[in-house]
């Protein structure tokens, strides 16, 4: 169970997400500027293969093209000048003047439910209750492809989700017909893409009754509360306060992110002190959407990963490698855009 709130001004729109009463997710959006190319998708051409890299070069109407891997589960390679449906996964990177990312595996999320038609089979999450009464609940035809979430409850709210993505990806697959590049699915705005996520036990308040009006609870009051102001005002600090002293230190740098942890004359023992590090430096990675390459640098170059790691829970986005010889905790996290400190510094400056 999640609470979403959502605030908004004349010039910015903002959400925080809470979930077990800590802030773990924070987006911006501001008015009357292009939403996020994320999840957007485009019937492209192909203008370029590069073997080397493994890609292709698509144009799909952009300033610069997007980068599209040749091999995708069992599609077949593209070819140059060959039009392509296309989504978006990684938004542009104007610091390192890279254009967008895409893939044709695409995937239409509503709910608890991400519709595959790329990628055929039931799927279903590893966290899912009653896994058992999830498979024979939706009936697939042989080229359909959907995952249920960890949220879904087996009723039949669940079959009429399924029943909306399929009308959606079939006018999708009308206008995917049209002469490229042409944009198939526009952008989402932020509040298009919290509610096509929303879980059955999610609440979300708003403090603007125009947008409030007929999909959730307007709030008279602004909707951030303090933990939530005070989350968004840490975003650009790169030091952030441990609550047994010390402090993480944040770095991002164009090959990966660097989290240090400082004691501050704070520590009495190693482990322990690691240990809470550690959850507070998953949650800086979620809260500021940091992705690539990842590296925590442990207290007193800490080298034993079971007592470490043991029971510790990790987001399922995050592939953890161990502890390098250095002592350094190394995890990758899929990037899909800039990160939020990135995103703000650009935008509102």
């Amino acid at each position: 169970m999640a609470e979403i709130f959502y605030t908004v001004s004349p010039d910015l729109h903002r959400m925080a997400r809470v979930e077990e009463g800590s802030v773990v997710e924070l987006d911006f959006e501001i008015p009357n500027k292009p939403s996020s190319l994320l999840g957007s998708i485009y019937t492209g051409r192909v203008r370029e293969i590069q073997k080397p890299l493994q890609a292709a070069f698509v144009d799909i109407g952009l300033s610069k093209p997007g980068i599209l891997p040749l091999r995708e589960g069992k599609l077949p390679h593209v070819k140059q000048g060959e039009a392509v449906l296309v989504q978006v996964t990684r938004t542009e990177n104007p610091i390192e003047d890279k254009g967008v990312r895409l893939t044709r595996l695409i995937t239409l999320a509503l709910g608890s439910l991400l519709y595959t038609p790329f990628r055929p089979g039931l799927s279903l999450s590893k966290k899912l209750k009653n896994r058992e009464m999830f498979k024979d609940l939706l009936h697939l035809s042989p080229e359909e492809g959907l995952i249920i979430r960890n949220w879904a409850l087996p009723d039949d709210s669940l079959k009429e989700t399924l029943a909306q993505l399929r009308s959606e990806w079939s006018e999708f697959l009308v206008k995917a017909t049209q002469h490229p590049p042409t944009i198939v699915r526009s952008p989402l705005t932020l509040m298009e893409r919290i509610l096509r996520t929303l879980g059955a036990s999610d609440s979300l308040l708003v403090d603007d009754r125009k947008m409030a009006q007929d999909i959730t609870r307007f709030s008279r009051e602004k909707a951030f509360d303090e933990s939530c102001e005070e989350a968004w005002e840490s975003i650009l600090s790169a030091e952030i306060p441990l609550p047994q002293g010390g402090s993480l230190y944040i770095e991002e740098t164009r090959g990966l992110t660097v989290i240090d942890i400082n004691s501050s004359g704070a520590l009495r023992q190693i482990l322990p002190f690691n240990r809470i590090a550690i959850k507070e430096a998953l949650r800086q990675i979620r809260l500021r959407n940091l992705g690539g390459k990842i590296v925590i640098d442990l207290i007193s170059s800490f080298k034993e990963s079971e007592p470490l790691l043991k029971g510790m829970v990790f987001p399922s986005d995050l592939e953890v490698w161990g502890i390098s010889h250095m002592g350094l905790l190394e995890l990758t996290r899929r990037r899909t855009g800039l990160s939020l400190p990135q995103r703000l510094k650009l935008q509102l400056n």
